[in-house]
């Protein structure tokens, strides 16, 4: 599997990374969502979700380094095939936050089918929903690379091969 080129403009990046920096933070210290086990063992439950803190710290780290300085200056950045997993986990963990920290106004099917009509937009708003669809693109864009749907069809490169 080849690795995925994104190419964005590195000043929007950095204006929606500096603008939910606070959410980032609180992933380092907080799960992105509840985990609560069916028995009560407060040592198997520390243990686990400290487990699943480290690998969230991990995750983070892949979304870190896609948007480096390097990015910074270039615009451009490439997702490993061994990151593909790790960058989809930390997309829906930032997502999840950005979902209660800013976009707590806005129903799950608004978001998700992108019907916002009659949303009162501020600023905070529309930065928290920009960065909302940003990560949910990165997720579509690996997803649809990991099921193939990148890849041209043997259609596709019949007709490729019929125009040269």
């Amino acid at each position: 599997m080849s690795p995925i080129e994104i190419r964005l403009d590195p000043k929007l990046v950095e204006t929606l990374l500096e603008t939910i920096s606070p959410v980032l933070e609180q992933l380092e210290n907080e799960l992105a969502a509840p985990v609560v086990l069916p028995e009560e063992d407060e040592v198997l439950e520390d243990f686990w979700k400290n487990d699943l803190l480290k690998s969230q710290r991990e995750e983070l780290t892949v979304i870190s380094r896609l948007f480096d300085e390097s990015f910074m200056e270039t615009g451009r950045a490439l997702i490993q095939p061994d990151e593909m997993d790790r960058v989809i986990r930390s997309c829906s963990a930032i997502r999840l936050r950005l979902r209660e920290a800013v976009l707590g106004g806005l129903s799950d099917e608004a978001l998700e089918e992108g019907n916002l009509d009659g949303v009162d937009w501020t600023e905070s708003l529309q930065i928290g929903y920009a960065a909302y669809s940003l990560f949910a693109s990165l997720q579509e864009l690996i997803v649809s690379q990991l099921s193939g749907e990148s890849e041209p069809s043997d259609l596709e490169e019949d007709e490729e091969g019929e125009h040269e």
